[in-house]
C-alpha cells in the first residue's frame, strides 16, 4: 500500500514541490533548480499538463531533464539570481513551453535529437547516463568539500537516474521521483541541522549544541573546559589558515577523548563533556588527550600577518608546528550547581592551568 502511495500521480508533484519550497526557504539555492526541474518532470508524467501534452510527458522527462540535471551539478553553488541560475531557469521555461506548445513537426524531430540523438542508443538510456554522471558530480564535489547537501543532491539524482531507465513503468518513474523529492527533503533538513549545532572548521558539535546537551542532561556530569595555549601569537606568527588547520587537528584530537563528547565552545576553546564521571575520573583521560596533542605535529604553510608599509614580508614556509593546551575540569553532581555555575568553575580551573605555566591539566 505504501509503495502504491509513492507511485500514484499525485505523490511526486507533491512531495517535490515540498522540497522546492523547503529548498526556497533555506536557500538551498542548487536544490531549488534540481527540484524545480523533478517537479515538471513529475507533472509531466503524472498527467496535470493536459491532455494533448500528457503523451509528450515521459518523452519530454528523457528529452530535456538530464541535460538541465547535469548542468546545475556542473555549477557551484551561487545566489538563484546569479545569471547562470536566470539562464539555466530560463532554459527550464524554453523546455516548459516546447513540452506544452511544440508543434508535431517541431516535436517529433525534436524528440529524435534529444537527449543525443547521435548515438545508437535509446533516448532512456541516454538520460539514465547524463543523469547517473551529473550524480558523480556530486558524489565528487562532497569527496572535495564534504558538504552534506552534495551529498544529499547526488542521491537525489540517483532516484532521478532511476526514474529514467528504459525498463519503468510510469508508475515506477512517479516512485522513484517521489523518493528523490523525500531524499531531497531529508537533505535540506539535516544540512540546516548541521549548520545549527555543527561547528564548520572542526566538525564538532557547537555552543548551541553543548547549551542543548546540558539542558536534557541530570545527575553527575564532568566538564572540561580547553584552550590552545598562545593561540593569538601563533595566528600572528603563521597566519590565520594555519591557525584554523591547528584548530581542525586539535578538534580531532579532542574527539578521540575516553568517555567524552568534544564540543567547540568559541574561538580556540573547547569543551569536553563527561556524563557520569567526576572531575578526578576525567582528569586521567584529559592528561592523555593533553599529552597526544603535545606529541602531534601538523603541517602548515606559514604566512605571517601583515607588515606595515616598508618592512619585508617573509616568504611562504611549510613546517611542521606542535601547540599545547591548557585544561581546566569541574564536576556538577544531583544535589549540587547549576549547568552555569559548572561551567563557570571549570573555567576558573582553566585559568588556574593557564596561570601556572599552561600545558597542564587542573581539577576543581
Amino acid at each position: 500500500m505504501f509503495a502504491t502511495g509513492l507511485g500514484s500521480p499525485w505523490a511526486a508533484p507533491l512531495v517535490d514541490g515540498i522540497g522546492l519550497l523547503l529548498a526556497l526557504g533555506f536557500h538551498r539555492n542548487r536544490a531549488v533548480l534540481v527540484l524545480v526541474v523533478l517537479t515538471c518532470a513529475s507533472l509531466a508524467i503524472s498527467g496535470y499538463v493536459g491532455a494533448e501534452a500528457d503523451a509528450r510527458g515521459h518523452d519530454a522527462s528523457r528529452m530535456f531533464a538530464p541535460w538541465l540535471l547535469l548542468l546545475i551539478a556542473a555549477m557551484p553553488e551561487r545566489g538563484l539570481f546569479a545569471r547562470r541560475n536566470l539562464a539555466l531557469l530560463a532554459l527550464i521555461v524554453v523546455a516548459v513551453w516546447m513540452t506544452l506548445g511544440a508543434p508535431a513537426h517541431v516535436w517529433t524531430p525534436l524528440r529524435n535529437a534529444l537527449p543525443l540523438g547521435v548515438l545508437p542508443w535509446s533516448a532512456a538510456i541516454v538520460a539514465t547516463i547524463l543523469t547517473a554522471i551529473a550524480a558523480a558530480l556530486c558524489v565528487l564535489r562532497w569527496m572535495l568539500i564534504a558538504t552534506p547537501m552534495e551529498a544529499g543532491i547526488a542521491i537525489v539524482l540517483a532516484a532521478a537516474a532511476c526514474a529514467l531507465l528504459p525498463s519503468v513503468p510510469i508508475e515506477g518513474a512517479r516512485m522513484a521521483l517521489t523518493l528523490a523529492g523525500l531524499a531531497a527533503i531529508g537533505a535540506i533538513l539535516f544540512a540546516s541541522y548541521r549548520m545549527a549545532f555543527v561547528d564548520a572548521l572542526s566538525r564538532l558539535p557547537n555552543r548551541r549544541a553543548l547549551d542543548e546537551t546540558l539542558s536534557r542532561l541530570s545527575g553527575t556530569f564532568a566538564i572540561a573546559m580547553i584552550d590552545i595555549d598562545h593561540f593569538k601569537q601563533f595566528n600572528d606568527t603563521h597566519g590565520h589558515d594555519a591557525g584554523d588547520k591547528v584548530l581542525h587537528a586539535v578538534a580531532q584530537l579532542l574527539r578521540g577523548t575516553t568517555g567524552a563528547r568534544a564540543f567547540r565552545y568559541g574561538g580556540e576553546e573547547f569543551c569536553l563533556l563527561f556524563p557520569g564521571w567526576r572531575a578526578r575520573d576525567a582528569e586521567g583521560a584529559c592528561e592523555e588527550t593533553r599529552k597526544r596533542v603535545e606529541s602531534t605535529r601538523v603541517r602548515i604553510r606559514s604566512v605571517p600577518a601583515k607588515r606595515r608599509q616598508g618592512q619585508a614580508v617573509r616568504k611562504i614556509d611549510a613546517a611542521d608546528v606542535h601547540v599545547t593546551i591548557s585544561i581546566g575540569i569541574a564536576t556538577r553532581d544531583a544535589r549540587s550547581e547549576s549547568v552555569g555555575e559548572v561551567l563557570k568553575t571549570a573555567d576558573q580551573a582553566l585559568y588556574r592551568a593557564k596561570s601556572k605555566g599552561r600545558n597542564r591539566v587542573v581539577s576543581k
